[in-house]
């Protein structure tokens, strides 16, 4: 049986139709590829992979043009084996990552001046990792007389374990 070793949770809100990654970093620097404007086609539906990381679509709605819309969280989970599938989230991409810094964090695929974010630290630097990005989108679905986007959150898992 797998055991959680150490888990980091991060969020931001995003810019409406944004994408975002979830890529090796360093000083806070993207390092990874994807990096921002790496212009990269997804491979599977909204998400696409390299080497160091992935871009992934935004389920996030926003107000109008150029406002942020609903946070994305992204739960980083570090593990000593290959962890068990969990029924009510959906396995978006599952591979490798080389992390040379053996740090990963999320970046806005557009970010802003000063933007910061938390560097996951897997202790192990110039390492590969097996890994797997499952997703949850929570919206209103209980209360009719209000907008579906009353409650709009994306939920994310990076999940990293030894090859």
């Amino acid at each position: 049986m797998a055991v959680l070793l150490v888990s980091a949770l991060d969020s931001l809100r995003m810019y409406l139709g944004s994408d975002f990654l979830i890529t090796e970093v360093e000083d806070g620097i993207p390092t990874g590829s994807p990096s921002p404007g790496d212009g990269m086609r997804m491979t599977l539906p909204r998400i696409g992979a390299g080497p160091n990381g992935v871009s992934i679509v935004s389920m996030v709605t926003s107000g109008g043009t150029n406002q942020r819309g609903g946070p994305i969280h992204v739960r980083y989970e570090l593990w000593d084996a290959e962890p068990g599938l969990l029924p009510s989230w959906e396995r978006m991409w599952e591979g490798q990552l080389h992390l040379r810094s053996g740090r990963i964090g999320i970046v806005e695929e557009v970010g802003e001046e000063g933007d910061e974010y938390l560097e996951f630290d897997t202790g192990r630097r110039d390492s590969t990792w097996s890994a797997r990005v499952l997703t949850r989108y929570l919206s209103n679905t209980d209360e009719p007389d209000f907008p579906a986007t009353v409650v709009d959150v994306d939920l994310y898992r990076m999940q990293l374990w030894p090859v």
